[in-house]
């Protein structure tokens, strides 16, 4: 029996009950992020399937009733690629298939990042996205979240490949262009993933190869980049028109630019704060030595005033039962969730929220070490002025990835943080599985 439990064994029995979980979820017709069902997101999707399906390839693409906050692009991709497009229950197997690769990329990303790591541990962490509540959905009922983390994927796997030293010029050729096709293929999947195209972007600019090559993938950038643009032309917004009549709220085009959602940001620091925060494990140093770096930093230390100037502004411009319970009654990630549940009373709510605010910027000032990293998680405080609703699922399961991708911060791997973080990440799972059970 003690043979049996050791280290290596009990990460694939872990891997094993996270391969069965997923696959369970899809017999059982899971819905853990609240947009699943099939009175979910698949509604308007399925509309859109119809449009192409009845009409002409350029007609499909300027027709006056596609919805979503994504480019055609998936849509004609299935058209040529996948033979079950217009047979609903085969085309969710077919995505649900599809999005089974996206740990395989992960696994071979991080045994380049990771090459002195044990791969049993290497296997462990690329599992945990199959734990994530919107990849789940996404997967189970043919939405649109997986393809571009599945494009964002690859173009980090061939940009590990790429900043390796002795390749040959036929190999930095081809992972240029690996990189540069599948990272500005994830944005027309999803503007959001937009960080990924960035960080590809400014590495490519920033190795030692010749300027020429650095201005002919700045020229590919840019010729990928084209029919966006052209899209964006003709709906006069990022999204389609039928998309910003529906989300008024969302910034969409330049002439709103003064409508900044600046009450997002402390939302935005919980999310991160929540994504970060097993983290913090998995560095070098342990809790009270971080804490103690921290007391002694004051740069740090200065940065606190930020979140309290940011807390008394809300405090004292923001109606906040207005905000949270008549404008919002969707979104706003974990805290809200949280506050809603165990706390009736409006005022115990604001302060609760303000405290996680508060609580988690310190988590973010404790993980990130570097400049680059906070520059990188700026990204998504910048996108949360324009967008609404604020939903979790736009962090989830980016910020992991870029975590263990991408951040320089660095952070060692072993069993027993990985396992930490497998459980953190399933309970989040059985407690959305539960929230949103409970709202049939």
């Amino acid at each position: 029996m003690n043979k049996f439990l050791t280290k290596k064994n009990i990460v694939y029995v872990i891997f094993s009950l996270i391969i069965f979980s997923f696959f369970y979820g899809f017999y059982f017709d899971e819905n853990s992020a609240g947009s699943g069902g099939y009175n979910g997101d698949i509604t308007w999707i399925l509309n859109n399937i119809e449009i192409f399906k009845n009409n002409s390839l350029k007609e499909a693409i300027h027709h006056s009733d596609f919805f979503g906050n994504r480019t055609p692009l998936i849509y004609i991709l299935n058209s040529f690629l996948n033979p079950f497009m217009f047979e609903y229950e085969k085309y969710r197997i077919s995505i649900f298939l599809l999005s089974f690769i996206g740990p395989v990329f992960i696994y071979l990303c991080l045994k380049k990042r990771f090459p002195e790591t044990n791969k049993e541990i290497i296997l462990l962490l690329s599992s945990v996205i199959l734990l994530s509540p919107y990849y789940r959905t996404s997967a189970y009922w043919a939405l649109n979240e997986n393809y571009g983390l599945i494009t964002s994927l690859i173009s980090l796997l061939f940009l590990n490949l790429f900043i390796e030293k002795n390749i040959s010029i036929t190999q930095k050729y081809f992972y240029l262009f690996t990189i540069i096709f599948f990272s500005s293929l994830s944005v027309y999947f999803d503007l959001k993933l937009l960080i990924i195209t960035i960080i590809c972007f400014f590495y490519i600019m920033k190795s030692k190869i010749l300027f020429k090559e650095k201005f002919l993938s700045f020229l590919l950038y840019l010729t990928f980049g084209i029919p966006y643009l052209l899209l964006i032309l003709e709906w006069n917004g990022i999204v389609a028109p039928k998309t910003q009549a529906a989300n008024p709220n969302t910034i969409t085009n330049i002439s709103r630019i003064n409508d900044l959602y600046v009450y997002h940001l402390g939302y935005v620091s919980s999310i991160i704060g929540f994504y970060l925060f097993p983290f913090l494990f998995f560095k070098k140093k342990n809790i009270f030595q971080m804490l103690k770096d921290f007391l002694n930093n004051k740069v740090k230390l200065a940065l606190l005033i930020l979140p309290l100037i940011y807390i008394f502004y809300m405090y004292s411009n923001i109606d906040f039962k207005s905000f949270t319970i008549d404008d919002y009654w969707v979104g706003l990630g974990v805290v809200k969730k949280i506050a809603d549940l165990f706390f009736q009373d409006i005022l115990f709510r604001e302060m609760f929220t303000y405290l996680m605010f508060f609580l988690s910027w310190v988590v973010i000032l404790l993980y990130i070490e570097f400049l680059s990293d906070y520059l990188i998680l700026s990204f998504y405080f910048i996108l949360s002025l324009i967008i609404w609703p604020l939903m979790q699922e736009y962090f989830d399961p980016i910020i992991i990835i870029l975590v263990l991708m991408i951040l320089k911060t660095k952070v060692k791997l072993n069993y027993l943080n990985s396992s930490f973080l497998v459980f953190y990440f399933a309970t989040l799972l059985i407690i959305a599985k539960v929230y949103y059970s409970s709202l049939v």
